[in-house]
């Protein structure tokens, strides 16, 4: 993304910055409002508490900045940021101080990221006009091992993150940051790591990453999310918090997008709370295509210009909470992709769904915290 570019699609594109309390999240923000592909940006902030600051130190004119106050943290954070989006983009031509080519969500220290993400995504209204191009998670070098101990949210921000930032490089021990680094590794793989100092991120390390992938598509040019350690099986086991697992997915013969979209929508379905991030490049019937997914929300397949490298099987990183990867690989073995692509409506074979469903059953004994929802219930 060059200066006063727009994604692929004429779509404005859309940096969430997550991270725990006093991570650095606004010390970041300020650097990339000084960097070229960021000086028009307009930002969002969502705050907890009475008293709100960060917002007022955010160094962007007013008319491009959006305060969200959460209240409380079972608040509609999501909305109100949705709200914020369409009233910058009402305002948009309202004069030099309001234009904008791209947003910055900063999120509460507090919060989950995931509902902010599903509406960028899901909303019809919004993805009309923004398109989500990557999520940038701030750790803290010198407190964030022992974060990620105490506060499951730090977990979860690390984990959907496509950019992990270590931040206060110049406070924090070499050794330190070294173990903080593993510990990252451990929760997720895929994520590029950089370390810096006072908030200054090279802005090319944000926006030339994978990210999620808007309509129309950009090559992937990072594809070390997509190394994988055989057909299925344990990559890094999250030694901080035993629930969250990581493994990768491959699949030699091409498939249908039919057959698989309809696996992922029955897979999110049943257990998408445990699916913190799901990443891949699979091989519909010799294509690239893109596959993104957080929890229960799946983006449709996009199809990439040429293969990220020389290996076209089909592999699928997994970040999971209380899921294994062997019954992950049984339900994924409980269909038949190899076979002509089905019609667009993708109507549920009962055969294949009656398979799914079995192979699906240790799920509810291994996750009673999970409901589980009726076939009628599961999207199609």
């Amino acid at each position: 993304m060059g200066e006063g570019d727009l994604s692929a699609d004429g779509r404005i594109p859309v940096f969430v910055v997550t991270g725990f309390l006093g991570s650095g999240k606004t010390t970041l923000v300020n650097h990339l409002l000084k960097t070229a592909p960021f000086k028009r940006s307009a930002v969002v902030v969502n705050e907890y508490g009475r008293v709100s600051v960060d917002h007022l130190l955010v160094e962007a004119p007013h008319q491009r900045v959006r305060f969200v106050d959460s209240g409380c943290l079972c608040g509609h954070v999501h909305e109100e940021v949705a709200s914020s989006l369409l009233d910058l983009h009402c305002r948009r031509g309202q004069g030099e101080a309001s234009a904008y080519d791209c947003v910055l969500i900063e999120t509460s220290g507090l919060a989950d990221p995931v509902p902010i993400l599903q509406i960028l995504v899901t909303d019809p209204v919004i993805i009309r006009d923004y398109a989500l191009w990557a999520v940038v998670t701030v750790v803290d070098g010198v407190l964030g091992r022992q974060q990620l101990v105490s506060h499951p949210e730090s977990v979860k921000q690390a984990a959907v993150a496509d950019v992990l930032v270590v931040g206060k490089t110049d406070l924090a021990r070499a050794a330190s940051i070294e173990r903080l680094a593993r510990e990252l590794v451990a929760i997720n793989p895929g994520g590029r790591q950089v370390r810096v100092a006072h908030g200054e991120l090279d802005p090319a390390l944000v926006t030339e990453g994978q990210g999620f992938l808007p309509a129309g598509g950009r090559q992937i040019t990072d594809g070390r999310w997509l190394q994988g350690t055989g057909d299925v099986g344990v990559a890094y086991p999250a030694a901080l918090d035993p629930s969250i697992a990581t493994f990768t997915l491959e699949y030699d013969e091409p498939i249908s997008v039919s057959g698989f979209v309809l696996w992922m929508n029955l897979l999110a379905g049943f257990r998408g709370a445990g699916l913190l991030r799901v990443k891949g490049v699979v091989n519909v019937e010799g294509d690239p295509y893109a596959v993104q997914a957080v929890q229960t929300v799946i983006t449709e397949p996009v199809r990439l210009e040429s293969w990220p490298d020389a290996g076209r099987r089909s592999r699928l990183v997994f970040i999971t909470r209380h899921m294994d990867a062997g019954d992950v690989q049984r339900t994924f073995a409980a269909f038949k992709f190899d076979v002509p692509p089905k019609p667009r409506n993708m109507v549920i074979n009962p055969e294949t769904f009656a398979k799914f469903k079995q192979s699906i059953e240790p799920f509810r004994t291994k996750s009673a915290r999970t409901p589980v929802p009726a076939p009628g219930d599961i999207t199609r």
